[in-house]
């Protein structure tokens, strides 16, 4: 079956989320250290951890904007009170939706799958709380590129740990999902939902390096620069009608 879309996923694919998130830590910490003399950077990293691990647990529909910084008042034992957790949340939301490091490359492989007449999604996450990742993805458009933008559990109910969360996005793109190439950057949620819905996979492996250790399948591709994207359509469309 010839490929005619490509579905990406988002954080640490299109963009590099995990050093925008560090970023947005680091201004944070620059902002307690002004209110709070005695935090320092190790003491802050442990309550950092602590904090989202206790965050984690918390469905994602139930989060909040102050949500992070309230659970990290309660775990560093200082005098955070709700106008520092009002500037800590909105620091930390600026930076992520703001300050984006685009993964290189991304502008050039849009613009090529564009004039090769191939249909672009994004299915990602649903991201710290409800908004954010919208608000996120609003400010990525790239020129209004990509056929649908969906947020797993927002714009669908499906989770992106669900493989029909990946089958709802082909539909939505009115392709088969065997019509469909999947590129995203976690195996146990991107490579084996993708695959059970049944599309071709790519695993981006750019920015972490243990990928493969929780994965139920091997991807079909993997690559370490989006624009290995070209060679992989090449290889499964040749000679096909």
């Amino acid at each position: 079956m010839k490929i005619k879309g490509v579905i990406f996923d988002f954080d640490n694919t299109l963009i590099n989320s995990s050093k925008t998130v560090d970023d947005a830590n680091k201004l944070v910490l620059n902002k307690i250290q002004e209110d709070f003399e005695t935090m320092d950077l190790k003491t802050f990293d442990s309550i950092l951890e602590k904090t989202q691990e206790k965050f984690d647990r918390i469905n994602p529909l139930k989060r909040y904007k102050r949500l992070f910084y309230e659970l990290f008042a309660e775990e560093s034992g200082l005098n955070i009170d709700t106008k520092k957790i009002d500037t800590y949340s909105e620091i930390f939301e600026s930076h992520l939706i703001n300050r984006m490091e685009f993964t290189e490359g991304v502008e050039e492989v849009l613009e090529g799958l564009k004039k090769m007449n191939l249909r672009i999604g994004i299915l990602t996450g649903e991201g710290l709380y409800p908004g954010l990742k919208r608000r996120t993805l609003d400010k990525f458009d790239y020129n209004g590129k990509f056929d649908v933008k969906i947020i797993a559990m927002d714009n669908i109910p499906e989770s992106k740990h669900d493989p029909d969360a990946f089958k709802k996005a082909a539909a939505m793109l009115e392709l088969k999902t065997d019509e469909v190439l999947f590129i995203g950057d976690t195996p146990e949620i991107d490579i084996d939902n993708a695959k059970a819905a049944g599309m071709k996979t790519v695993l981006f492996d750019k920015y972490n390096e243990e990928k493969q250790k929780n994965s139920k399948n091997k991807p079909d591709f993997i690559i370490e620069d989006l624009r290995g994207i070209y060679r992989i359509l090449d290889s499964l469309n040749q000679g096909l009608a």
